[in-house]
């Protein structure tokens, strides 16, 4: 029947890897090198639970991670595109990638900032009210009747009158709803 398939695992007791190298991440790896100036290869070594891979890395940084069938089958590629190729174990990743990821994180978080009319310490208002109140996030341009939604629940929880309740809680939905002007 196949509902409950058995999961390949190590002695330790991690799941192994169940997707072989195939030939589109082959492919994948050819249209990134060539697509991209500066390309260099960084191989991987096979796990316990992963198969070995190789991380392609571009001039400005940008990255993929890639299965290949085994380190010959990496170096037989980084030949045939005339690229560098090194061991990661040995000599690490370059710190342009590093670079990459922190460019990407900040951008993402900005975008985040940006959902709506509101500040970051508006946001961090309506998530102090939404942990108090135990709901689910709220929509990325929540409407006024979902933040007083969200304040009448957590007034509620952190009432110090109530059992459970708690004054320094309580204090802290006040001040987000002064921040929120509700």
């Amino acid at each position: 029947m196949g509902l409950f398939k058995r999961r390949r695992r190590t002695s330790a007791g991690a799941v192994v890897s169940d997707r072989d190298a195939s030939r589109a991440d082959l492919a994948a790896l050819k249209e990134f090198a060539t697509s991209r100036s500066g390309v260099e290869a960084f191989v991987e070594p096979k796990t316990t639970v992963t198969q070995t891979t190789v991380v392609f890395v571009a001039a400005d940084g940008e990255w993929t991670r890639r299965r290949v069938p085994n380190e010959k089958a990496a170096t037989d590629l980084a030949r045939s595109l005339k690229i560098p190729l090194y061991d990661a174990n040995r000599v690490g990743y370059p710190q342009r990638m590093r670079d990459y990821n922190a460019r990407a994180s900040a951008k993402k978080t900005s975008v985040e900032v940006e959902r709506g009319d509101y500040s970051p310490a508006q946001f961090a208002a309506i998530m102090t009210l939404e942990t108090i109140a135990g709901t689910e996030p709220l929509p990325r341009n929540p409407s006024k009747s979902d933040l007083e939604r969200v304040l009448r629940a957590a007034r509620g929880k952190a009432h110090p009158d109530r059992t459970g309740g708690d004054r320094a809680r309580w204090d802290q939905v006040e001040q987000a709803a002064r921040k929120l002007g509700l």
